[in-house]
């Protein structure tokens, strides 16, 4: 008798975490970013610099971050300037943001 109390007890445990175990949110997609095409952006691993939360950097393994800038870009009077957020190549005869 009481193995079979713990057994239906052990299944119903089994089944409630089955109905409950969902890969999407409780909401749906509906409120998703990219909910149109069903991609989303995760940070990942990249060899290229790009610009994150931190700053221009890249991750080659995984844990890994190293600072770097992008590449800069041709012609003259470039030159690589932090403005509060804004961080990136500066043209200083045509004051513009690359």
């Amino acid at each position: 008798m009481k193995l079979s109390k713990v057994a239906a007890l052990s299944a119903l445990v089994v089944v409630a975490s089955i109905g409950t175990a969902n890969a999407a949110p409780i909401s749906g997609l509906g409120k998703a970013p990219a909910a149109e095409n069903g991609l989303i952006q995760v940070h990942g691993r990249h060899r290229s610099c790009n610009l994150g939360v931190a700053g221009w950097h890249r991750s080659p393994r995984h844990g890994v971050r190293i600072a770097c800038r992008p590449p800069r870009p041709r012609g003259a009077y470039w030159m690589w300037r932090s403005e509060g957020k804004h961080h990136g190549w500066y043209h200083r005869r045509d004051r513009r943001w690359h």
